[in-house]
């Protein structure tokens, strides 16, 4: 699945889902998801109870959960941060001293498909 195939899936499914684009630095972020938060800003998207963290806050998202030592985190699930780590995406549980990662999907595509599918046909 693509980036504009999830967009249209996430839109199709919740009408108050919005991407935009965004033009602001993006150097921190995985080469993995710049071109979608370029292109597909989550401006306000909630998939399943799945938050995704808009641009404009990633900094901040990084710094709020910098204890579990992950590359990029990108959405929450009620509190539980969900991150890219080596091309693999997690979660783990919020407020835990040393968590334990949670394998989700093997690559953020997969993981973007598995989110849509259980709600759209």
């Amino acid at each position: 699945m693509n980036y504009l195939e999830f967009v249209e899936k996430a839109v199709t499914q919740d009408k108050r889902n919005i991407f935009s684009n965004y033009d602001g630095a993006l150097d921190f972020v995985p080469n993995d998801l710049k071109a979608f938060y370029k292109e597909h800003n989550p401006s306000d998207v909630e998939i399943n109870s799945v938050r995704f963290s808009p641009a404009e806050e990633l900094a901040a998202i990084q710094e709020e959960y910098s204890y579990l030592n992950a590359q990029f985190i990108f959405a929450t699930c009620n509190g539980d941060p969900i991150f890219l780590h080596d091309g693999l995406v997690y979660t783990a549980p919020h407020g835990v001293n040393d968590p334990k990662w949670e394998l989700l999907a093997k690559d953020i595509n997969t993981y973007f498909s598995s989110l849509v599918v259980k709600s759209v046909s």
